[in-house]
């Protein structure tokens, strides 16, 4: 059985230039991933502050972390409900709302399937059908009891599990943009694992050719003040018997989304959004995923298994391989 054991995710979005000022980068490991941040010279006291931030997010949001908001709530699984910080509890709640409007594509309590075929980590296999049965009715995000007033979160059947891991970099984002409106930083771009959040005008972006080694995209875009946001079904997978198993998975079958999508890219001002919109565009599937960045009025860039690219703002055709 062959594992992608990716603690360090590839990097699907990357900067191709940007305006002429000179600029500084720093890079770290956080929420399991490379995160680059790039400012203007003379604002690199603030990347304590940005990595500050995000060290932060992951504290409170991280399942895997003892203490943290989302681990005390599977902890109580079955037992109490816990009362969680107002961001916390929104960042919930819009979760749900995603997976009722899409019918389950994002689900935020998919921690039971997840933790089974261990995705990204040495533990990476293909559970067997028993075992997927058995957390299936674990799955069912209808369930989540929200007490707005208390501002508490109950998990009511032992063994359910929040994973907010399809959102907690586009959390993480949209913390980052408001520290750095708050310090008075008008241009950034902070790279979060291939969540990119563009802060400021005039950056010019490529999305990454996934199909290609090394520094190649199949499209660019001038951007300002948004978040792009890739899901990719070649990012983390493990292989058995031949079969390649990608990392997005569908909780109401127990196994991976078969897409028609190589990748899937949404770029919304809102990194929360962005984030989920990107596993339920490829979740979705081509034609589905349009319909959905149709109604949401969030611009959509797909590039599908054959080759083509698909833009929901109406550049579609051939793929198009530029060489940074």
């Amino acid at each position: 059985m062959k594992l992608s054991l990716l603690a360090i995710p590839i990097l699907i979005i990357s900067l191709l230039a940007s305006c002429s000022e000179e600029s500084i980068s720093d890079s770290r490991i956080a929420m399991g991933t490379l995160i680059t941040a790039t400012l203007p010279e003379g604002d690199e006291a603030a990347f304590d502050d940005i990595f500050s931030s995000i060290y932060q997010t992951d504290r409170e949001i991280s399942r895997y972390t003892e203490g943290s908001f989302i681990y005390e709530i599977n902890e109580n699984a079955g037992i109490a409900p816990v009362a969680v910080p107002e961001d916390i509890f929104t960042l919930i709640s819009r979760a749900i709302d995603m997976a009722c409007y899409t019918d389950g594509l994002f689900n935020p309590v998919i921690g039971p399937l997840s933790e089974l075929w261990g995705m990204g980590t040495e533990n990476a296999r293909v559970p067997s059908e028993e075992e997927i049965e058995a957390v299936l009715p674990l799955l069912d995000y209808r369930m989540i009891v929200l007490d707005e007033e208390e501002s508490s979160v109950y998990l009511p059947m032992e063994g359910m599990a929040l994973d907010l891991g399809g959102v907690g970099k586009g959390f993480a984002a949209d913390r980052v943009r408001e520290d750095l409106e708050d310090m008075g930083i008008e241009r950034a771009l902070v790279n979060l694992g291939g969540n990119l959040l563009v802060h400021g005008d005039g950056w010019r972006i490529g999305i990454r050719d996934p199909r290609r080694d090394g520094s190649y995209t199949f499209m660019t875009l001038s951007l300002g003040d948004e978040m792009v946001i890739t899901s990719g079904g070649y990012m983390r997978y493990v292989e058995k018997d031949g079969v390649r198993y990608n990392h997005i998975l569908d909780s109401s079958t127990g196994y991976p989304y078969d897409s028609d999508i190589l990748s899937a890219t949404a770029i919304t001002p809102d990194g929360t959004f962005g984030d989920m919109l990107s596993t339920v565009f490829f979740a979705a599937g081509s034609e589905r995923a349009l319909e959905i960045a149709e109604d949401l009025d969030v611009r959509a860039i797909l590039l599908l298994e054959d080759g083509t690219v698909i833009d929901s703002d109406g550049a579609d055709g051939d793929v198009a391989v530029v060489e940074e």
